[in-house]
């Protein structure tokens, strides 16, 4: 925060209706110096301890109230001087507030020392508040109902200081309004002050040191002032004379008078110029709460305005998630409804493309031709191969390699040759039958234990392949020729519902023959299939 820069201005006077001033008072602009003064209306630069605002109203009529309030102010003069403000006291907030109880507890001691010195000045008292400006803070102690105000051209007057009175603790019941507490009857009557009785002075702080604003004007004063004015009407003189102190303080005792000026008025002004911070509308806010007790926070509670605004914003909000949660479900019902037409739209197309495959492959047979290059070149070679392969080692039982023809299927070379019964081929037929699809049937495998095969044809097998290798045919003959039997080999497409069985009995051959030319031990057999049977 940069240098504070201020101007100060105090008075008193008697009023229209008493005959002496029983109000005291104490400004010094720099307590850094010994001298504690000031001149009205003139611009200072705040010190390094400080300000001083101190105002006291005594009580207990000739010759007495001003004695207290005399000896308050002194008690304040002594404490505040420059060597007795030592670091320890300037430390902290704590240590600062602490210092100016202090100093009022000690007034009150002094108050009653000389009431008892001076029987004629028991009954004695006076209330007193201090106003300590140090270092862009305003730290405020108090005991009465003497007051301290700040204003701001931004905020308005608003009181800071909180009255030890019996109308207070009437507002702070809830028994009464702040607003009622002005022309409420006994509101002269106080509860704490200095030299009441014997019990020791209850000064207090304000819950956190006000910071200063620029324009802020700070005011202390009697209730010679705010018991004659209302805080609004303070407020008027103000609003209208705050560039001069000196002009400002002598309006408001003015006013004060006209109103009513039955009690001495003590008013004591300190304006920030520069250097202070940014005040707000509800800078405010927390001092007025404490004072406006619990009658004005059940009416903010219940107040129509509140409730209806309170109303608006339930509906607000409420319209609002209603909006948010239609937009949520709509949105997630058009993304489910798109996801679904994509995956219809994925299938129909991988069906079309499905369909155009299988017309492709039974109308040029393309792949198969051009995947088993070998059985164009005739089963003498391959039979030749898949000897070489048996005598190299392979096991019996065990994989061979494996060729894949046009429909993706899994050609095997060099199967044993297995021969099934005609029982069994009709059986196969029948199982075939009924698992026959739409557009393609699966025949039903026979678990390879049920097909044993016969060893005669095993040993008619190996006898024929023998001869044909010593024979060697030849291999310009028209066709290629079956390594079981020699005859000659086509290709054939399979229909729907056709089985090995089906196709044996048609080209009068056996299921074993046909699996044999097939190189497979595989039974199923789809639509579109092209497989190898013996010419007619």
């Amino acid at each position: 925060m940069s240098m504070i820069k201020f101007r100060l201005a105090a008075k008193t006077d008697m009023g229209v209706v008493r005959t002496n001033n029983e109000d005291n008072f104490q400004v010094a602009a720099d307590l850094t110096s010994d001298k504690m003064q000031w001149i009205n209306n003139e611009v200072y630069s705040l010190g390094e301890k400080g300000t001083l605002l101190v105002v006291a109203d005594g009580m207990g009529g000739m010759n007495a109230g001003e004695v207290a309030s005399e000896l308050a102010i002194e008690t304040v003069r002594e404490y505040f001087s420059s060597e007795k403000l030592t670091d320890e006291v300037l430390k902290n907030r704590y240590s600062i507030e602490k210092y100016m109880n202090e100093v009022i507890v000690e007034a009150d001691a002094r108050i009653k020392q000389e009431a008892k010195l001076r029987p004629e000045t028991r009954g004695m008292g006076t209330t007193i508040v201090i106003g300590w400006i140090l270092d862009g803070k305003l730290y405020v102690s108090w005991c009465g109902d003497s007051r301290a105000y700040v204003y701001n051209p931004v905020a308005g007057l608003h009181q800071i200081s909180k009255d030890h009175s019996y109308v207070q603790g009437l507002v702070d019941k809830g028994a009464i309004s702040k607003e009622d507490a002005f022309d409420y009857p006994d509101s002269n009557i106080i509860t704490r002050s200095l030299s009441d009785g014997t019990a020791k002075a209850k000064p207090e702080s304000l819950l956190k040191p006000y910071d200063l604003c620029d324009q802020d004007i700070v005011l202390l004063c009697t209730d010679g002032l705010n018991g004659m004015l209302r805080d609004c009407e303070i407020e008027d003189v103000i609003r209208n004379n705050e560039v001069d102190m000196d002009c400002l303080a002598d309006e408001l005792i003015k006013a004060a008078c006209e109103a009513a000026g039955s009690d001495n008025i003590t008013i004591c002004l300190c304006q920030i110029l520069e250097g202070g911070g940014i005040c707000t509308p509800d800078t405010f806010e927390s001092f007025d709460n404490r004072l406006a007790g619990k009658q004005r926070q059940e009416t903010r509670v219940s107040s129509p305005d509140t409730e209806k605004t309170v109303k608006w914003y339930r509906k607000k909000t409420f319209l609002i998630l209603m909006v948010c949660l239609i937009l949520l479900v709509g949105g997630g019902c058009l993304f489910w409804m798109r996801g679904t037409d994509n995956k219809e739209q994925i299938e129909t197309k991988n069906q079309e493309q499905e369909s155009n495959q299988e017309k492709k492959d039974v109308s040029t047979g393309k792949d198969i031709s051009t995947d088993v290059p070998n059985m164009e070149k005739g089963t003498d070679e391959v039979d030749i191969k898949s000897k070489e392969k048996q005598e190299n080692g392979t096991p019996k039982g065990g994989k061979n390699p494996v060729k894949e023809n046009g429909t993706g299927k899994g050609v095997k070379e060099s199967e044993p040759v297995l021969m099934l019964p005609s029982d069994m081929e009709d059986e196969l037929e029948q199982i075939g039958n009924k698992e026959r699809i739409e557009s393609e049937d699966i025949l039903t495998p026979v678990p390879s234990e049920e097909l044993e095969p016969v060893e005669d044809d095993k040993k008619q097998v190996k006898k024929e392949d023998e001869k044909e290798n010593d024979a060697k045919v030849d291999k310009e003959q028209k066709g290629t020729t079956s390594p079981a039997n020699k005859v000659q080999t086509m290709e054939y497409t399979v229909s729907s519902g056709e089985t090995y069985s089906s196709i044996a009995r048609k080209f009068n051959t056996t299921v074993a023959i046909l699996m044999q030319l097939n190189h497979t031990k595989d039974a199923r057999l789809n639509a579109g299939d092209i497989i190898w049977v013996p010419k007619k």
